[in-house]
């Protein structure tokens, strides 16, 4: 008798578990391969985070940064090249007057070869080396090494191309 229920039991949790899977349009499964696409980004949506900088004759490629500031230069670039003239600060940035001012969203940010930053909401600086200060962040410069950087960008003042 005891086994007769048992199975009854057991067979009646089996029904009610199997019925129930999927019945729900919802389920936190479901829901997190939904987000999972909803925010997968697009071909088009990488590229928008990209741009180009060139030195001389090299081109990098930085990947703009989640501010607003980075959209905004994103932006401008997407309108025409942009030109800055970087000069040498402290032997280990180049710092350049932007042709317009980009909203600010500083934090106090360590930062490290490769960063690009916005200063005082119209300068760009291109590190090369470490500092700590109050920044926005634009973006960062990909795949070069910090040995890399400091050779491209030298010693002195150097013309840099966003596109």
């Amino acid at each position: 008798m005891i086994k007769t229920l048992f199975l009854i039991a057991l067979y009646g949790c089996t029904v009610l578990f199997t019925g129930c899977e999927g019945a729900a349009p919802d389920t936190p499964q479901q829901s997190v391969s939904a987000a999972a696409e909803d925010t997968a980004l697009t071909m088009e949506e990488v590229q928008d985070m990209r741009i180009t900088m060139t030195v001389g004759d090299t081109e990098l490629v930085v990947t703009l940064a989640d501010t607003a500031a980075a959209q905004e230069l994103a932006q401008k670039v997407r309108e025409g090249a942009v030109t800055v003239t970087l000069n040498e600060y402290g032997g280990f940035e180049k710092v350049g007057k932007l042709p317009w001012a980009l909203t600010r969203s500083d934090e106090s940010i360590s930062t490290s070869p490769g960063d690009i930053m916005l200063y005082q909401g119209n300068q760009m600086t291109v590190f090369y080396g470490t500092n700590s200060w109050s920044y926005t962040r634009l973006g960062r410069i990909d795949d070069v090494t910090a040995q890399e950087l400091e050779t491209l960008f030298g010693e002195g003042d150097i013309t840099v191309t966003l596109s």
